[in-house]
């Protein structure tokens, strides 16, 4: 489907953002480095939206339920709190607590790990599928977004 081809454009920026970051001095160039943070953030954002729709389109039925999301102030819920949560996910790993207390942050880290892990399988999954059979979602690609949206959904709710 057409999803498949604006996923692997989006993935695509995704990494050329992450590239330019990870080539950048910070301390010489901050200016240009806020830039790309910001760039980064919306590139993501983008990205989940694409992964988003390709999952209710690939698995709805197979979806985990999101009944605990009234636990999330409203403008969070609005503001994308995949990205949010993501980015919480990477500061966990990075041995950051934003917004929990450290022992929480330390229970939560390795479903931190193991939901990012789950994504760059995913990408590497949809790229794939993308160039060789972009019309498709067979079922190896079902089972990756089926337990993406698993532990996403487990990390949301422990979050």
């Amino acid at each position: 489907p057409r999803l498949l081809s604006q996923f692997f454009f989006a993935d695509e920026r995704v990494t050329r953002v992450v590239a330019e970051i990870n080539g950048l001095d910070a301390e010489l160039d901050p200016q240009q480095y806020l830039v790309l943070l910001n760039q980064l953030h919306l590139s993501q954002a983008h990205l989940l939206a694409i992964l988003e729709r390709i999952m209710e389109e690939c698995i709805p039925t197979q979806r985990h339920s999101r009944d605990y999301l009234v636990k999330f102030p409203e403008e969070l819920l609005v503001d994308n709190l995949g990205n949010h949560m993501l980015f919480a996910a990477e500061c966990l790993l990075a041995g950051t607590f934003l917004e929990v207390e450290e022992a929480d942050g330390v229970q939560l880290r390795p479903q931190a790990r193991n939901l990012l892990c789950s994504l760059e399988l995913v990408r590497t999954v949809l790229r794939e599928q993308s160039l060789s059979q972009p019309s498709s979602y067979p079922e190896p690609v079902r089972a990756v977004l089926v337990q993406f949206d698993r532990l996403f959904a487990e990390f949301e709710l422990r979050w």
